[in-house]
Formats: C-alpha cells, sequence, structure tokens
C-alpha cells in the first residue's frame, strides 16, 4: 500500500504566518485518492478535527485514514503520533508526549529530526518507534541525508512523508508499507520496519505558491506582528517585501523566484557547517 503519513488541512496554524494549512480535510483525502494512494495520515499541528473529518470521508472515496497529530512539545520540538483515538495536548515533554501516544494505542514518529529550523528532536528519536528519513519539504536537502544515516545506524523503522501543507504538496514522500487493509495492521507493519520509502523534494514553484496564499490569507496578522516586533528600518523593509506578494502573479514573480531559490542555497549551506554538529 502506498501512503502519505505527513500532511496538513486548513486547521494547522502558524505563528508568525497564521495560515499554515491551505486545504479542507476532505480535499485532502480526494486529491490523495487521484494520486492513488491507499493511506493517508492527517497530521495537522496540536490540532485533531482535521483528523476526524477525514476519517468521515475515507470510505466515500474507498482510502484508508489514519487520525494523527504532531505535537509540540514543551522544548518547541515536533514528534508525531499516528493511530490516535483524542487529541494530545501541546506542551508536554517528549517522554510524556510519547506516553500519551502509546496510551492510545498510536505510535511515535520522528519528523524531519535533523532539520535546519530545528524543531526536530534530534538523537532523541531514537525513543520513537520510527523515523522520518525523508522530508519532502526540507530546505537544506541535507537533514534528510543524516536522518537516514541514524536510521540505519540505529536500526529504526523509516517512513517517509511530504509535509504537505496543501494538495498541491502531497505524494512527494511516500511509504510502502507491507500490510493488510487496515489502521492496526499498519501501524504495526510500520514499527515492523515492513515499510520501503520513495522521496521527492516538493518543487520550488509548488512551495512559492504556497508561501504566497498563505500571506493572502495571514496578510493583516503579519502586519500586525511586524508592527508589533519590528523597529525602522526593518520594519519598514517587511512592509515593502510584504505589499509586494500583491503584485503576484505579474512581474514580481521573478524576485520571488530567485528569493526562493537563494533561500535553498543559504539553507543548504549553513546546513553543511553545521549539520555534523546538530544534536
Amino acid at each position: 500500500m502506498k501512503a502519505e503519513l505527513h500532511c496538513h488541512t486548513k486547521y494547522s496554524k502558524g505563528t508568525k504566518i497564521r495560515v499554515e494549512g491551505l486545504h479542507s480535510p476532505e480535499e485532502m483525502v480526494r486529491h490523495a485518492k487521484l494520486l492513488g494512494l491507499d493511506v493517508l495520515a492527517i497530521t495537522d499541528h496540536n490540532k485533531f478535527k482535521g483528523a476526524v473529518e477525514a476519517e468521515k470521508v475515507a470510505k466515500k472515496y474507498d482510502i484508508i485514514v489514519i487520525k494523527g497529530e504532531e505535537i509540540t512539545t514543551d522544548r518547541d520540538k515536533h514528534v508525531i503520533g499516528l493511530g490516535l483515538s483524542e487529541l494530545i495536548p501541546q506542551g508536554l515533554s517528549l517522554g510524556e508526549a510519547l506516553d500519551r501516544i502509546r496510551e492510545q494505542g498510536g505510535i511515535a514518529i520522528a519528523p524531519h529530526p535533523f532539520d535546519i529550523n530545528n524543531k526536530g528532536i534530534g538523537k532523541l528519536a531514537m525513543h520513537c518507534d520510527a523515523i522520518e528519513a525523508f522530508n519532502s519539504i526540507n530546505k537544506d536537502r541535507l537533514s534528510n541525508r543524516k536522518a537516514r544515516k541514524f536510521a540505519k545506524k540505529h536500526a529504526m523503522p523509516v517512513v517517509a512523508g511530504s509535509d504537505a501543507h496543501c494538495k498541491e504538496m502531497l505524494g512527494y514522500g511516500l511509504t510502502k508499507i507491507y500490510a493488510e487493509p487496515d489502521v492496526d495492521s499498519i501501524l504495526t507493519a510500520i514499527k515492523k520496519g515492513n515499510t520501503k520509502t520513495y522521496g521527492r523534494y516538493i518543487p520550488i514553484d509548488v512551495i512559492k505558491e504556497w508561501s504566497l496564499a498563505r500571506i493572502e490569507h495571514s496578510y493583516f496578522s503579519i502586519l500586525e506582528y511586524i508592527a508589533e516586533n519590528y523597529s525602522s528600518p526593518k520594519r519598514f523593509v517587511c512592509e515593502k517585501l510584504l505589499n509586494l506578494t500583491k503584485r503576484s502573479p505579474g512581474k514580481v514573480d521573478y524576485l520571488f523566484d530567485l528569493m526562493a531559490y537563494f533561500g535553498i542555497a543559504s539553507a543548504t549551506f549553513y546546513s553543511l557547517i553545521k549539520t555534523p554538529f546538530r544534536s
């Protein structure tokens, strides 16, 4: 079975940019089916409503939905619980979060453990049931390599995930799972390592369009954040850049393309220096 084990719906929210996920649970389920996927896990940030809604339409689209959550711990790190029955609150220690996941009969996944944004749990991934050895949205390209090496060194089960925040991002990080077509069998297979991963990076154009849509939907909350947290000249520059997004689509998109490629190149260079020392 082909599975997408890391995706977000409109219920996932950010801080500086309020909107993260763009599409409804049903839209994500429908698109996953169009891509030929057999399994879709909904893993919103600290929310469970999207997973519940997706499960309700699973039979309609003949796809298996796994209810999950990407939980933010007290150290602002992420861990994914799959096979949950209810929300796990954010702000718990990693140990408490792992206990809550397993108390519900779920399994714990370490997503993007060595990502450049420092949201992964690093070497503590060894305490999870499986590790995300490929994340399709990792900006620096090198943290996935470290995750794969870490998994091999510690003989950990591996999965891949697109970390999709819109339907266009689905299907880039897939896990083939050798299991019967039911949630319990799938979770057991992952835990036993009966998986094979397939990963491609999400194209720059898709990430750019998602980023612009996020900014459009979060425009006024971003303005408020800039006004409250930035002083001149940083405030002036940020407001000008924010207003440029209103001219897209158009010639200004060349600037956004340049910024996107520069961001990836910078992240990769930074990661090249920092990754060997990251815990």
